[in-house]
């Protein structure tokens, strides 16, 4: 039996798609369909990636593609930037490609 990856106690019977750990069914989210780690560091505005920082207004994590950096340790989600005409330069300025 293997043991789940994240309690150390249940069997481990899913194998998260994103981070390759097997989890046990408490452990699994079957809504998102990853383990609970993953689900809770996915970004809060796309879904879709892992989360880098928070946005300093409304508090939401937020992945690379969703968050502006103010400063090398501050950040503005897109949605927050818009909502107060933040000024958001495109994607490829940002992250200095």
């Amino acid at each position: 039996m293997r043991t789940c990856d994240i309690c150390g106690m249940k069997e481990g019977r899913y194998k998260c798609p994103v981070c390759g750990r097997f989890v046990c069914e408490d452990d699994f989210d079957f809504e998102k369909n990853m383990c609970i780690a993953c689900a809770s560091a996915r970004c809060e505005i796309c879904g879709k990636n892992l989360a880098i920082g928070y946005c300093r207004i409304c508090g939401r994590i937020g992945c690379e593609e969703c968050l502006v950096e103010e400063s090398p340790v501050s950040y503005i989600c897109i949605d927050c930037a818009r909502k107060f005409g933040i000024g958001i330069k495109p994607r490829k300025y940002r992250l200095g490609v």
